[in-house]
């Protein structure tokens, strides 16, 4: 897939960041006592203006070359885990003298924007979307182009970083003909189910939407309801990993539509199709209506309870919930995703993503972060051990599949007769998706109808396409 961008504008400026203390992942380092080739002092380190190509890499353990100085990254706490931890550490271990500072906190968005104002920007950040929507970032200049690390030379000299991503992944973080967002982890998102519970209760895997009525109903007669979604986070949970690929899996060229702001898509038939299985949900009792005022932890808790059959999340699930599995579940990723018939099936790929600061001096540093969290055998396999999720990198099942959580494999394995896509309109458009959990917490709880749904998203949409202020984007199927 390809993406143009239509609106060229930049928006400069530099605003955002974070507070919070920074802890520092400090160790006695270790390896050969290194000798490489000195670094000039007048060597540009800053990301404006830094040429890999130009630059000396090391290849072997212990070069020395980095001692005395810092690198600063802020991670946010979440499903992932501080999959950061064990780069960070190797990084230290493998360039003796070389100090890495990991701010692994809550609110990083916040700390973020305090940091930026206060002109100390961490070199590498990772927040989640919602607490700092890339492309807002891109606009408002706090980031700076990945590109450069493409053309790093892998930890053993082998080859390029760019050889080993995912280029097309990359290129949705694209503007200007520039990348800037680096897709670190790979998660599948949809709808997750119990296969035990399933087989123990007689209940059908739904493949189209009839099955999914006889579940439905099936469901409805041993007391539980068949879809229950986080309605605190509805930006996400159910917008992103149940709204978005229903509307794929009924219509891909609604979708299209709607992606490239056509707004009138939105009273179309398809949609109305859309919003009919809805409320087929809400009127007939099967969508359990008390998540839409639960938080994650306490919906994904009545999910481990078998209040409701399928709950919308990310292939983080299993780790995140740890310690609230019982003996007898096994979590297993549904085929189907509200489609109309067989075989139309999508799932919502998601990643976890790092910028690099626009403000970094420390861009030889921000380049060996990546060396090593894409090409060092040792940062992958600890980074996998804590996310236990998958890296989209070359020979990834061979070397480290058996890192995986059960669920992720059945994932992984499920979804080879599945379509991934990424519902950019709302990496684009920071505030629609949010916008569009609104309106289906409304619906689903009966404050409005399915009439007032249509209208509601028409206006969203309509709103955005004609707000010259914001840059627009066009998606090419």
């Amino acid at each position: 897939m390809m993406i143009f961008p239509k609106n060229r504008r930049r928006i400069t400026g530099i605003m955002m960041s974070f507070c919070l203390l920074i802890s520092c992942i400090a160790g006695c380092a270790s390896g050969i006592p290194g000798s490489a080739a000195s670094v000039p002092e007048e060597t540009d380190r800053t990301a404006a203006g830094f040429l890999p190509g130009e630059y000396d890499w090391p290849t072997e353990p212990g070069s020395d070359r980095y001692a005395g100085r810092t690198l600063r990254i802020l991670l946010t706490i979440g499903g992932g885990g501080n999959y950061y931890e064990p780069v960070a550490r190797r990084m230290m271990e493998y360039y003796p003298g070389l100090t890495v500072e990991l701010n692994y906190t809550s609110g990083a968005g916040d700390v973020l924007r305090t940091e930026v104002l206060a002109q100390n920007a961490p070199d590498i950040f990772n927040c989640n979307s919602g607490d700092l929507p890339h492309y807002s970032a891109i606009r408002q200049g706090i980031c700076a182009p990945i590109d450069p690390v493409f053309d790093v030379p892998t930890l053993d000299g082998s080859g390029r970083i760019g050889d080993l991503l995912d280029m097309d992944m990359m290129r949705n973080g694209s503007v200007d003909g520039s990348c800037y967002i680096f897709y670190d982890l790979s998660y599948i998102c949809g709808l997750w189910y119990d296969a035990n519970w399933f087989a123990a209760n007689h209940l059908p895997v739904p493949d189209d939407w009839e099955s999914l009525q006889e579940l439905a109903v099936s469901c409805d007669a041993i007391g539980a309801d068949v879809l229950g979604a986080c309605g605190l986070m509805s930006h996400e949970y159910p917008t992103q990993y149940w709204w978005w690929p229903m509307v794929i899996s009924t219509d891909k060229d609604l979708y299209a539509d709607l992606t490239n702001l056509r707004y009138e898509a939105f009273k179309s038939p398809s949609m109305r199709r859309v919003v009919d299985k809805m409320l087929w949900l809400r009127d007939n009792g099967y969508y359990d209506t008390e998540t839409n005022g639960m938080g994650n932890a306490e919906t994904q808790m009545a999910f481990i309870d078998h209040d409701f059959a399928l709950l919308p999340c990310g292939a983080w699930l299993e780790i995140e919930m740890a310690d609230a599995w019982t003996p007898d579940w096994q979590l297993s990723f549904l085929p189907y995703s509200f489609g109309d018939t067989q075989g139309h099936t999508y799932y919502r790929s998601d990643a976890l993503a790092s910028m690099i600061s626009s403000t970094t001096e420390n861009m030889d540093l921000v380049c060996e972060f990546y060396r090593f969290l894409f090409s060092d055998p040792a940062s992958i396999r600890g980074s996998v051990a804590i996310h236990t999720n998958v890296y989209r990198i070359p020979g990834f099942d061979e070397q480290y599949s058996d890192l995986l959580s059960p669920s992720v494999k059945d994932a992984l394995e499920t979804c080879r007769e599945m379509t991934p896509f990424t519902p950019l309109a709302g990496i684009w458009y920071p505030g629609l998706n949010a916008g569009i959990g609104d309106m289906i917490v409304a619906l689903m709880g009966g404050d409005i109808s399915g009439d007032e749904f249509i209208e509601r998203g028409y206006e969203l949409f309509r709103q955005i396409a004609e707000d010259d202020s914001i840059p627009k984007y066009r998606y090419e199927p």
